[in-house]
């Protein structure tokens, strides 16, 4: 397994049938059992003590919908998940069809034809597949079609760049852990689906299994340039963050803390007084409540065709979560 594949799969929230079938096809060379539930979130369960742990990596992108098609053949879009106009103009996207990909661009006015918009709408875009009349365009998509940025996968000295590492990252996380972990509790590998509108696999998934402790592991915004750092201070490079607030319970929290510590491991805290934007969200809130904590690689860029992590956030992250793990079991979670 690598992380490019699983960052260049398709799978915008609602339709996760390719990332799916490869997290599935993972999970299965490690896992005692694995399981896809009804919504479509891939299971994978390590067995080991009476404790039940749930962690939990989102494997939806962002992306779009087809709604119609013009006279001359450009197609209209309406955005699925947290999709901004100004990421996607001047973007090259492929649309998942009943016969495979085809591929289009979203193109922007030359600046020899007088200035464009500064921001425009979603009903302002088109994406053009090369064709010139609604008849042509319906012979390759249909309304109902959905799309994405087209993948790439770049590898710096330190860093990576690619779009979807939000949350594919997290993805890679989880299986990795599956693959080393030992722990003295059972742990169920949750690669959860529609994150992106609305945390819905996360919902189901926590209210089957019932854990005692819930993990979310997601990105979260690093500093990037033209943002105040007092806006965002988490930095690349600088380890794993912890989240610290309502959905963290305070005891998994100290947890987390004391093996970075102790394991020399990097670290940095995240204050989400209300929530974290993260599966946790919903996780804590499963029948009468789980224990629930946040674990995020920081991430530039979110959102966006390139979004960028660092290498050794990533490393820091699993081998956090690795020995956290191990005896999260004698974690007392009563008040």
């Amino acid at each position: 397994m690598n992380l490019k594949d699983i960052v260049n799969a398709f799978g915008v929230a609602g339709f996760e049938d390719d990332i799916r079938a490869i997290v599935r096809e993972e999970m299965e060379k490690h896992a005692d059992e694995v399981l896809v539930d009804r919504l479509g979130n891939v299971i994978g369960v390590k067995k080991g003590g009476k404790r039940k742990v749930m962690i939990a990596a989102h494997m939806d992108q962002i992306g779009f919908m087809v709604k119609g098609i013009t006279d001359d053949g450009y197609l209209l879009i309406s955005p699925i998940g947290g999709v901004h106009t100004n990421v996607l103009r001047s973007s090259v996207v492929r649309i998942k069809t009943e016969n495979g990909f085809i591929y289009g661009v979203i193109g922007e006015k030359p600046p020899h034809l007088g200035k464009e918009k500064k921001n425009v709408e979603f009903k302002d875009l088109r994406v053009d597949i090369g064709v010139d009349s609604k008849e042509e365009a319906e012979k390759h998509v249909s309304i109902g079609d959905v799309g994405s940025f087209e993948p790439m996968y770049m590898e710096m000295e330190k860093r990576i760049v690619a779009n979807s590492l939000d949350d594919r990252v997290g993805v890679y996380t989880i299986i990795k852990l599956m693959e080393e972990i030992e722990s003295d509790s059972t742990i169920y590998f949750v690669a959860t689906v529609q994150e992106e509108v609305g945390l819905k696999g996360a919902r189901t998934s926590s209210y089957g299994i019932y854990p005692d402790v819930g993990i979310a592991v997601d990105v979260t915004h690093a500093t990037m340039p033209h943002v105040s750092k007092e806006d965002v201070p988490i930095e690349l490079g600088k380890g794993p963050v912890i989240g610290v607030g309502s959905v963290s319970h305070p005891k998994l929290y100290r947890h987390f803390l004391k093996v970075a510590k102790e394991k020399n491991i990097p670290y940095q805290i995240e204050a989400n007084p209300s929530y974290s934007g993260t599966d946790a969200d919903i996780i804590q809130l499963a029948r009468d409540g789980i224990a629930t904590g946040v674990i995020s690689i920081p991430e530039r860029y979110m959102h966006s065709g390139v979004e960028m992590i660092d290498k050794k956030d990533l490393e820091n992250t699993i081998s956090l979560l690795k020995h956290a793990f191990e005896k999260i079991g004698e974690v007392n979670l009563s008040w």
